[in-house]
């Protein structure tokens, strides 16, 4: 080996009986063969850390996209469940109002619904998503539209519930007012007269029928359409044998031209009671009954008040 160049020799012996084969390598190769597979193995090395790293950042990105999804699935049920809960509620308050129309009260109030409710859903939790920035944005308007739903579903219940007791406590007052209010007709048959003007059959003059008259066989059962106290039970001019019950309230009705009655006066009556049957008796042309009913002792049309 020269001192201004030096070398490593390497000599091969192919064989037994083979010349050697002599090679030369400079040191100055070595060294850069050296550090260039020292350099190699260092960039290889970084690669392979590079790549493990970006293995588990793909691993766990796609674990979070697949949890992103199922949150839009449950995100997406959840909204649809609180739709049709909403659509109860709402209609829960319309049966509110119209009680609260009949019963002559104030409509109540309905709190404002919020933004997105009703009509066709369009939830962004359906939406293809571009990356997890769109996603968790996506995911924190569905869940602020969600909590907007809630706390508005939450308001309503809250105020149907008082709306409720308070229909509760009126209803409990009227009950016995409308228990008291005749509604059904007191006897099965036709109507031969209405309430109001008319020729009367007997004078041919213009007169005020201040009842109806419900024509009827012979011995047809008569009932009581609400309950009452019977006020009078006997024969009285022109309508015979007649029967009038006190329903309170400044309210009674009155039956006239009956055959026979099963009540006295002074006897308490339910809905349905029998008061006596159909007959012909005072100033009659057949077998019929005149029903009145009077509210604050003025004569009303009775058919304005049967249901059944």
């Amino acid at each position: 080996m020269s001192k201004s160049d030096p070398e490593f020799h390497i000599v091969v012996f192919p064989g037994a009986t083979s010349h050697p084969r002599r090679f030369s390598i400079r040191r100055r190769t070595v060294k850069i063969l050296l550090i260039t597979g020292l350099l190699a193995a260092v960039v290889e090395a970084l690669f392979l850390v590079q790549y493990v790293t970006r293995s588990g950042e793909i691993w766990e990105l796609e674990a979070l996209r697949s949890e992103a999804v199922q949150h839009r699935q449950q995100a997406s049920a959840l909204s649809s469940s609180m739709e049709d809960l909403r659509k109860q509620l709402s209609t829960m308050r319309e049966v509110n109002i119209r009680i609260r129309m009949m019963l002559g009260l104030d409509p109540p109030k309905v709190p404002p619904s919020p933004l997105g409710l009703g009509g066709k859903e369009e939830s962004n939790a359906a939406m293809p998503l571009g990356g997890m920035g769109g996603e968790r944005e996506t995911i924190a308007s569905v869940s602020a539209q969600l909590q907007q739903k809630l706390a508005w579903m939450k308001d309503e219940a809250v105020l149907q519930e008082q709306y409720l007791h308070e229909l509760k406590g009126i209803v409990g007052e009227r009950k016995t007012q409308w228990g008291s209010t005749p509604s059904i007709w007191p006897v099965r048959g036709w109507v031969s007269s209405g309430f109001g003007r008319r020729v009367s059959p007997f004078t041919g003059k213009d007169t005020l029928h201040g009842g109806v008259d419900i024509s009827a066989p012979m011995r047809t059962p008569v009932i009581a359409p609400a309950a009452g106290t019977v006020a009078f039970a006997g024969s009285e001019a022109g309508l015979g044998n007649t029967v009038t019950l006190s329903h309170g309230y400044g309210m009674r009705s009155i039956y006239g031209h009956m055959d026979k009655l099963k009540v006295k006066t002074g006897q308490p009556v339910r809905r349905g009671d029998l008061l006596g049957w159909v007959g012909n008796t005072g100033l009659s042309t057949g077998p019929h009954l005149h029903y009145e009913i009077e509210v604050s002792g003025t004569g009303v049309d009775p058919l304005k008040y049967i249901i059944d």
